[in-house]
């Protein structure tokens, strides 16, 4: 199979432990091309080019999200490498959907929430929790946070892409509803 463990430890601050692996030539979630993205067939034929913003510093995690989103059809994907410059790519790009790591260097996953919430240009966006925190009081304050979605690591694939679904659709109904307001 390949690849390596490995762990940096400082005494009186933590550890941490990785696992590196050889990438596939054709990753197994490519593998079945007559798998189904999760995305509603109506929202495959018609949908227009999409952003995803992912905000993760781990790239084992970061690479499993591309490898997923290479395979649904209309949706690009940007990534930050923390809290700081996921704030600046999402004010600049104006993605359809966040997906924010909790526990980032820096500006917690939390906090970044509530500085894009304050900013009248990105406080649309819907914006998906990632955490390795998985216990349901972690859960609860996401989602009392404002987080859309609160899904915990490994990534469940159905999961993910069912929120990932809603997410857009609740996007293209913000961004429709900003362009034609209601009647008075």
């Amino acid at each position: 199979m390949g690849g390596s463990i490995g762990v940096e430890s400082t005494v009186g601050v933590g550890s941490e432990f990785w696992i590196e692996l050889i990438r596939d030539v054709m990753p197994q979630i490519a593998a079945d091309r007559g798998m189904t993205t999760g995305l509603a067939p109506q929202a495959q034929e018609k949908a227009p080019l999409r952003t995803l913003l992912y905000v993760e510093d781990h790239p084992a995690n970061l690479m499993l999200v591309e490898q997923i989103i290479e395979d649904v059809p209309h949706v690009r994907m940007l990534s930050a490498c923390d809290a700081t410059l996921g704030i600046a790519l999402a004010r600049a790009h104006l993605p359809h959907v966040i997906l924010m790591d909790i526990n980032l260097p820096g500006i917690s996953g939390i906090q970044a929430l509530r500085i894009l919430r304050d900013d009248p240009a990105t406080a649309h966006i819907p914006v998906l929790a990632i955490s390795a925190n998985a216990m349901p009081r972690d859960i609860e304050k996401g989602l009392a946070a404002g987080f859309f979605r609160y899904l915990t690591k490994p990534i469940k694939v159905n999961e993910f892409m069912s929120a990932l679904e809603s997410a857009l659709t609740r996007a293209d109904e913000e961004r429709v509803g900003a362009i034609d307001p209601a009647p008075v």
